[in-house]
């Protein structure tokens, strides 16, 4: 450790720079702020590319395109399609399983969510059941009618897509991001 203290007081934006590599590596986007905001860090702007492991494919640039088509430009869990123009706003492809866990460029490993519900995806208070059906955490508390009608009464409502002829999110993703992120027991529908 006196090494690496010795190196961080040399060159001070080498902190940011190990933080990206942690992040990008072990925790997908929609958490980086937060993460950073938890520990009070700033991170520096790193390329990480050669720092990840050798073995890992790069990131098909591709996925998101091809998620946003397969659910038709809406949020799989409540129907948000903004747009400005011809382009979507507050759209996003969402990795079920984690990218930097392995979870594989595909469309069955993906869904197009708002970022709201990407958010709390991310973070363990949605999730997906058996039948495609939305999990929604008992340890999410939202008392204003807004947080109830935008999350709590997502609970065991279907999935919106994708598209007929397109696969659904693998059994396999599902399970992993179960087993790896939700947070707690599912609530039971009112």
């Amino acid at each position: 450790m006196p090494e690496l203290r010795a190196a961080l007081h040399r060159e001070p934006s080498l902190l940011g720079r190990m933080a990206r590599v942690l992040l990008d590596l072990h925790f997908p986007p929609s958490l980086h702020q937060d993460l950073c905001e938890a520990v009070g860090l700033e991170l520096e702007l790193a390329e990480t590319d050669a720092l990840a492991p050798s073995t890992r494919q790069p990131r098909d640039r591709r996925m998101r395109e091809l998620v946003l088509t397969a659910y038709e430009y809406q949020c799989a869990f409540c129907g948000y399609d903004g747009m400005i123009g011809a382009v979507p706003v507050g759209l996003e492809a969402a990795h079920v399983r984690w990218w930097a866990f392995d979870g594989p460029d595909d469309i069955d490993n993906g869904l197009c969510l708002c970022s709201l519900h990407h958010k709390l995806f991310d973070k363990g208070i949605l999730g997906i059941g058996d039948g495609h059906r939305i999990l929604v955490s008992q340890r999410f508390v939202g008392r204003s009618a807004a947080a109830r009608a935008h999350v709590t009464a997502l609970a065991d409502r279907p999935i919106l897509g994708p598209q007929n002829g397109i696969p659904p999110v693998a059994a396999t993703h599902r399970s992993w991001h179960t087993s790896q992120v939700f947070q707690g027991s599912p609530r039971s529908v009112a």
